[in-house]
């Protein structure tokens, strides 16, 4: 397991909204997201974990406090700039899949090596290296409609795996699945972390989750509770 800081966060804020009416998402947190790590970011609905994804993905900017992504600050890095590093560096993995209908499987996970400008005589076999690697293999030309919910998730997780990146956010991952299922995906999520030395973080309000985890942060009201390490290794 790597020490270094893929994700460095401090003293971090977001606000939504001005005066009386401003809603404070996220205040004063401060955290690092490690390489080969597993972090689960537990909380009740509006507690900020979501936000908190966000702003680990370059999807928002904070109001206050530094991020730092592999080492380089971000509050100076223009959009394009900033789209481009979330490209090269971050996959996602969403509670609804956010799949094709009309793509086959390994053409959905083939979309995201397509915007990675991985040449397109190889998208369709590095895309089979991606599911193979998720025990989807044998569903690859089957669409969306023929898989059920615990294989959309694969597929989308295989996906977020084109090119390789080091850090995978996943919100709420297991939500549209049931227990079992929701079990199994997490598991191939810490196998991955593990196996691939890639940073791993999951949004969830399941504490069943908490079982996979290296590293579990409660939020509450938009602040960091509890960060505690997890026995982990135990799947």
């Amino acid at each position: 397991m790597s020490d270094e800081a893929l994700v460095r966060i401090e003293d971090v804020g977001v606000t939504y909204g001005k005066g009386s009416a401003a809603l404070h998402a996220l205040a004063q947190v401060t955290l690092d997201i490690r390489a080969g790590e597993v972090t689960l970011l537990l909380g009740p609905s509006g507690s900020g974990k979501t936000t908190l994804l966000q702003v680990m993905g370059c999807l928002l900017r904070p109001t206050s406090g530094s991020v730092r992504l592999f080492g380089r600050p971000l509050a100076d890095v223009g959009p394009e700039a900033l789209a481009r590093l979330r490209l090269a560096h971050v996959g996602f993995v969403f509670q609804h899949y956010n799949l094709f209908p009309t793509l086959r499987a390994w053409e959905n996970v083939a979309i995201a090596l397509d915007l990675k400008r991985v040449p397109v005589a190889d998208q369709r076999g590095a895309a089979m290296v991606l599911l193979d690697r998720l025990g989807m293999s044998e569903r690859a030309t089957h669409f969306p409609a023929e898989l059920s919910g615990g294989e959309k998730q694969r597929v989308a997780i295989a996906r977020a795996l084109a090119g390789k990146p080091e850090l995978i956010l996943a919100d709420e991952p297991t939500a549209a699945l049931d227990s079992r299922t929701g079990q199994d995906v997490v598991a191939a999520l810490h196998d991955l972390a593990h196996r691939e030395q890639c940073a791993v973080v999951i949004v969830s309000h399941d504490p069943r989750v908490e079982r996979f985890a290296d590293r579990v942060l409660h939020l509450e009201d938009g602040r960091l509770r509890d960060d505690r390490r997890a026995p982990g290794d135990q799947a």
